[in-house]
């Protein structure tokens, strides 16, 4: 018979999100069915260094990372380069979904439907950025990192009195930022997803934002209340929610599971946010919450998410 499966838990990271990574890390080695599976916890320092020996031990890694250099393709083609297995999404995908601009762009290409949005490099001046911005987007709009995850450098600036910190905040955590239309008062609902062509999809869940910034304080340190089944959806809208997220999973090639984010406009319009290919896992994130709603727990979801790869 043959013995528990070796799984290498990675976590840390050369990201902006290490701290959160070791949040993940830390649930996922506590609640993982120990009846099956070994854990070989394999810890990335912040200047990305980590015991490259400890991969020979291993049968599977399951990635409990997030950022830049981690949910981008970048440690996915390490691990591919080595012949190991790992979880989430593969390499061209991981990168599609953490480029925040080419991720609008592949929905736009597929007809799913996404707010406005204007990408600029760092060489552009914060003067030509705010004329675009006036000429296409218009005020309030939301200026984020286009390559960070857990809302990191995020800005909502009401007018151009705002706009240069905004930027400039922004342009400390990527060399391309993306701008987008702020909705006004918008209900943020996320759909969860695990599977990789046969898909179970949870209801949406809500994140009681009020029209603020769901900013990375608010996620892990002092967050907001969220529903884990959003109330008062019409079916229809939840179906339309439930569609747009299955087909944008689908397009880009995602693998295993994700999360994927939406605007309802007050006019009842459904809008694609993005689509997180390593959602968190800490005790407080929506995903294992809104699968646990699905009848899917903790346990089994960690079980679940190793056996797709495997």
């Amino acid at each position: 018979m043959r013995g528990k499966i070796k799984v290498g838990l990675i976590y840390g990271g050369a990201s902006f999100e290490h701290q959160v990574s070791k949040m993940t890390a830390k649930s996922i080695e506590q609640n993982i069915d120990r009846s099956l599976f070994e854990i070989i916890k394999i810890y990335i320092d912040k200047k990305g260094k980590f015991n490259c020996m400890l991969l020979k031990d291993i049968d599977i890694a399951f990635l409990a990372v997030h950022g830049p250099n981690c949910e981008d393709g970048k440690l996915q083609s390490y691990l591919e380069k080595k012949g190991i297995k790992y979880t989430g999404s593969r390499i061209e995908t991981s990168k599609i979904n953490m480029d925040k601009i080419r991720m609008h762009k592949a929905f736009n290409d597929e007809g799913i439907n996404t707010v406005k949005y204007l990408g600029f490099k760092k060489n552009q001046t914060k003067a030509k950025i705010g004329e675009k911005i006036d000429e296409e987007i218009g005020f309030p709009c939301v200026i984020k990192p286009n390559n960070t995850g857990s809302s990191i450098g995020i800005s909502k600036v009401e007018d151009f009195n705002g706009l240069r910190r905004a930027i400039s905040l922004a342009f400390i955590y990527d060399k391309k930022i993306i701008i987008e239309e702020a909705i006004e008062e918008p209900r943020e609902l996320e759909i969860a997803v695990l599977g990789n062509k046969r898909l179970i999809l949870s209801e949406p869940g809500e994140i009681l934002a009020h029209g603020r910034v769901y900013s990375y304080q608010s996620k892990y340190f002092r967050p907001f209340k969220t529903k884990t089944v959003a109330e008062n959806l019409k079916k229809g809208q939840i179906n339309q929610i439930k569609e747009m997220a299955r087909k944008a999973y689908l397009v880009t090639g995602c693998r295993g599971y994700a999360r994927i984010d939406f605007f309802r406009a007050k006019d009842g319009e459904i809008y694609i946010n993005e689509i997180n290919t390593l959602p968190g896992f800490t005790k407080i994130s929506m995903f294992p919450k809104m699968m646990a709603a699905k009848g899917i727990k903790y346990k089994d979801l960690i079980t679940r998410i190793i056996n797709l790869v495997l």
